[in-house]
């Protein structure tokens, strides 16, 4: 997990440090930051999640055209990760595939 995730998560209230030192930095209890991150790993009900660009490359898209999609509404990500990186289900992308063609 990268810093940059942690930070993101503490802004958002997702993860609290045990201890902030007198200089600002903080430190956090081991258990909790293990249970973010099996936490980032789950997958709503046995879903299978692919990256964006796994997205794209299922789809027969570019990256750029999925992520289009995205914000026309004409599909949907089933999680967004605390950096903001978009997860799709496999099951519904092939599904996708069958009801409308993406680009």
């Amino acid at each position: 997990m990268s810093q940059a995730t942690v930070l993101r998560a503490v802004a958002r209230g997702l993860l609290r440090p045990a201890l902030i030192t007198p200089g600002g930095h903080r430190r956090f209890n081991a258990r909790d930051v293990e249970a973010f991150a099996e936490r980032l790993q789950d997958e709503p009900e046995g879903a299978k999640l692919v990256s964006t660009g796994e997205a794209a490359r299922l789809l027969g898209v570019s990256q750029p055209t999925l992520n289009r999609a995205v914000r026309q509404g004409r599909l949907h990500a089933t999680l967004t990760t605390p950096g903001g990186h978009r997860r799709f289900d496999s099951a519904e992308l092939s599904a996708a595939l069958y009801i409308e063609e993406i680009p």
